[in-house]
């Protein structure tokens, strides 16, 4: 069931579109019987410059659209405690004018993805100069700080203002659980979550509480792929060169376009080997924030062909996790074990007889590559033979953001009948860890206690039995950006909402189409160390 609003689209798609939250569409999707237990909201950063210098023929070496952000950003580093040094002996501070992650000695290497940097250079019609605007690579721009915290408004209207789920301001007296906040190493991320905040809470009182934070080391972050996974990294270089090849008339025809372009020549030169470089990646990593900032572009970079730039941007890197349920299991699959556990958290807290310290709305602030696997989770289909990315799937856009949501229903009918896989005979094994991935019906993070059920009798007392529709009250629906998802598994009779249908899954139902992507700690260590 598709929203029935959806807002205007930046140039080309860049910016993800929010739901337009009238009337009509609350009533539509939250009607009075659908209680909100608990969300999680996984939000990509707002615009950012290009992670590097290149195509010097194209790109200004200096980005003076950071004028607001940069003191922002200084505040920011100075609260983390790592902008400044000791200058020489004189015991003055020397301002670090931009850094990239948190932490001044956090580094975290991706590959080489968006191809060669040309720092020192400067083409000759160039007339950038650095000032107090000028942003560093990789930082979250003016624009993409309103980004954000029109996404942290979105979700004011609706779930503090329309719907009542989070408290209108968070006093000092306020439950300190009510919001999880995460974040990954790089600034941007950081910065982005605070404009969410901003826009989620825009008066925060003095007597606020302060929020915790949390941040991983990059080597134990689950909110990106580990490419210190060995395993992975081979599997997903083998399919995204089997996806160029398979591509390669397009890739031909893209280049060949690109060639008319005299300011892409020498870099497409120097840098494009058919069927193998990235070279779709690597231009629009320079071309859409320069597109989206209204900067000037050379004549034959418009929107259709930026549009084709992401579309082959993602078979470059993207389909991969959309072919082998491994491949995005190794990328995504710890992040998707601990999104399985906050469900299951949120269902023993609200069935609890006293209220539990469970927090309302967790928000991940992280990037592309950790929305696009997600992606290709919710949207397996166990079903088909053979698993490809839909047809024109796109980089996810600057701001782009994914809710889950944990709702309850005691009102509605149920389901009349039993998913096909609670029909299908047991595995052997007692143990959850020990079935293969591809049988797994639910995460090994769900408890058996999640489905006992108290049966009270006068003698000989209260018993527990366990039933696999104790759950059946509780649903999943997933968002991403102003839709919703419908998940292939969902689809199934009795696996989805009697009167809203797939788009609202029952609990089992969202189980079942993450359960062979959830993965512990320990499976994701030995399954990268596969040979």
């Amino acid at each position: 069931m598709a929203p029935s609003n959806t807002s205007s689209m930046a140039p080309n798609a860049l910016r993800a579109p929010l739901p337009t939250l009238t009337p009509e569409f609350v009533a539509e999707h939250y009607p009075s019987q659908l209680r909100l237990v608990h969300v999680d909201l996984l939000h990509r950063h707002g615009e950012r410059t290009p992670v590097s210098h290149r195509i010097p023929e194209i790109s200004p070496k200096y980005w003076n659209i950071c004028a607001k952000g940069n003191p922002l950003h200084q505040d920011f580093l100075k609260a983390v405690g790592c902008c400044t040094e000791s200058a020489g002996g004189d015991g003055t501070d020397r301002s670090v004018q931009w850094q990239n992650h948190i932490f001044k000695n956090a580094t975290r290497s991706g590959g080489t993805i968006f191809g060669v940097s040309s720092a020192a250079a400067q083409h000759q019609s160039d007339t950038s100069q650095p000032t107090k605007a000028t942003c560093g690579f990789g930082q979250l721009t003016d624009t993409g700080r309103q980004s954000m915290a029109a996404l942290g408004a979105n979700m004011r209207e609706l779930y503090v203002d329309a719907l009542r789920f989070l408290p209108n301001t968070l006093q000092a007296d306020s439950r300190s659980d009510t919001l999880y906040l995460r974040t990954t190493i790089y600034t941007r991320a950081f910065e982005s979550l605070q404009h969410v905040l901003g826009g989620l809470y825009p008066e925060m009182p003095a007597d606020s509480p302060k929020l915790r934070v949390h941040v991983r080391p990059s080597d134990r972050d689950n909110l990106f792929p580990n490419f210190g996974c060995k395993h992975m990294v081979k599997q997903f270089m083998k399919l995204n060169a089997q996806n160029i090849e398979r591509n390669e008339a397009e890739f031909q025809q893209l280049h060949q376009d690109m060639l008319k372009i005299p300011s892409l020549r020498s870099y497409l030169d120097a840098d494009h080997k058919s069927g193998r470089a990235q070279v779709a990646i690597s231009v629009m990593d320079v071309v859409a924030p320069m597109r989206i900032h209204d900067m000037p572009l050379p004549q034959g970079i418009n929107d259709e062909l930026i549009g084709r730039l992401s579309r082959m941007a993602s078979v470059e890197y993207l389909h991969s996790a959309w072919q082998s349920s491994a491949v995005a299991r190794m990328q995504i699959g710890r992040l998707v074990h601990e999104l399985a556990g906050n469900i299951v958290d949120a269902v023993q807290a609200d069935r609890a007889p006293i209220a539990a310290n469970q927090p309302q709305l967790g928000i991940y602030s992280s990037h592309d590559t950790t929305l696009a696997p997600l992606l290709a989770v919710f949207g397996h289909d166990a079903d088909k033979s053979t698993h490809d990315a839909p047809p024109n799937f796109e980089w996810p856009p600057y701001a782009s953001s994914m809710r889950i949501e944990l709702l309850n229903d005691t009102v509605s009918p149920h389901p009349t009948v039993q998913p096909a896989w609670e029909q299908d005979p047991a595995h052997p094994s007692a143990d959850p860890s020990k079935v293969p991935f591809d049988e797994r019906v639910r995460p090994t993070n769900v408890p058996k206690s999640l489905y006992q059920w108290t049966l009270r009798r006068q003698d000989p007392g209260p018993t527990e039995q366990v039933n696999p529709r104790a759950t059946r009250d509780y649903y999943v629906r997933v968002w991403y950006n102003d839709r919703v998802l419908l998940l292939p598994a969902c689809r199934d009779p009795g696996a989805h909402h009697s009167k809203h249908g797939p788009s609202v899954c029952t609990l089992d139902g969202f189980f079942k189409q993450i359960a062979r992507f959830a993965a512990t700690e320990k499976e994701t260590r030995v399954e990268c160390l596969a040979s």
